[in-house]
């Protein structure tokens, strides 16, 4: 498959500015179609960048063998229906993170994806950096027994709450929606902003969040601003991972994993990877001058290459669903005062 079938459902802000572009102008892709409630919108991108058909169902995208894949770009609450769709429907995924906001409902899409052979990937953006599988290799192969993980998620996100429960829509196409990130559509810190942290940990570890206990702050919002978290790993080590929204003295995504025999620290907003060995030398990996840090347009792309077979899945679902189960059990924690575990994901489904 030289140029498989996308569709975007979902054109809001992250969609538009990243997304659709990426797919329009790429010649590994084709992107056919565009899906959102809010018609004008859509039709307002599809005439932009040459998309042929605009829909406001994915009922219509999925119907009559039209697409390969589906990128799913809406807010949190909405994932696992569109994204259930189009695997019930024979169309591989990429869903936006967080994946869904229970872990039920990431367990679902995994084993529904799984029994039907289908490719699931989420939108880890941090994932599909240059540096990325040197961290992950350097943490699996290259510090003995994982100790410990201790990792800071520290972004700007107060005032996009704040103006979500004002009930704030956003302007054109380009900008930001923040009536999208509100406590109904699965908005807050721990959906927005610790999964994309917590999301690397179980993908570059491999592991799985054993339980967990925490505490939140609100500063009057309807959503967690302030997060922190103390959890043990399944096969072993312990962690802590702190996130919040007042990032306006400055930003940090960084995440520090040690082990028996050295160290891995990983700056997600560099992406710049430095090993420590226990004989006291280090190597140091930074992106190549054409890879940019952030790379918003390698999620798409990404896809667009997995669905045609020539790439690798950068942000397979298990560690996304074993991520929103952690997240689940984060906000339990911080609700009752209590240790909590963290549901396992389900064992593999054989292909039906």
């Amino acid at each position: 498959m030289e140029r498989p079938r996308i569709a975007v459902v979902g054109t809001g802000w992250w969609s538009a500015n990243h997304h659709i572009p990426a797919l329009a102008g790429y010649d590994g892709a084709e992107l056919v179609a565009l899906c959102d409630p809010v018609e004008p919108r859509a039709r307002a991108l599809a005439a932009r960048h040459g998309v042929p058909d605009v829909f406001t169902s994915i009922d219509d995208v999925l119907s009559g063998g039209r697409v390969d894949g589906v990128v799913v770009a809406t807010p949190h609450a909405t994932h696992h229906a569109l994204a259930r769709a189009a695997i019930d429907a024979g169309v591989h995924v990429l869903v936006e993170k967080t994946m869904t906001t229970t872990a039920a409902d990431a367990f679902d899409l995994v084993t529904a994806a799984e029994k039907a052979g289908l490719q699931l990937s989420v939108g880890y953006t941090y994932q599909y950096s240059d540096t990325a599988s040197f961290a992950r290799e350097a943490v699996r192969e290259a510090i003995g027994e994982l100790v410990q993980v201790v990792a800071e998620f520290t972004s700007g996100t107060a005032g996009m709450f704040a103006a979500a429960e004002a009930g704030d829509e956003g302007g054109d196409v380009d900008d930001v929606h923040p009536v999208t990130y509100s406590a109904s559509l699965g908005g807050g810190q721990a959906h927005t902003q610790v999964t994309h942290v917590m999301g690397m940990v179980c993908w570059a570890t491999g592991r799985e969040v054993a339980d967990v206990t925490a505490f939140t702050d609100h500063d009057g919002l309807e959503v967690d601003l302030d997060d922190v978290a103390a959890f043990r790993l399944a096969g072993g080590g312990t962690g802590v991972v702190a996130s919040t929204g007042r990032g306006e003295h400055g930003i940090r995504h960084h995440v520090r994993y040690i082990g028996t025999e050295g160290s891995v620290e990983q700056d997600l907003l560099a992406a710049r990877v430095v090993l420590r060995r226990a004989d006291g030398t280090a190597v140091v990996r930074t992106p190549a001058a054409h890879h940019p840090p952030y790379p918003t347009c390698a999620p798409a792309r990404s896809f667009a290459d997995l669905v045609a077979g020539r790439g690798p899945n950068h942000a397979p679902g298990r560690p996304a669903a074993a991520t929103v189960a952690f997240i689940e059990a984060m906000l339990a924690a911080a609700s009752t005062g209590r240790v909590t575990p963290v549901a396992p994901v389900p064992p593999p489904a054989a292909p039906e």
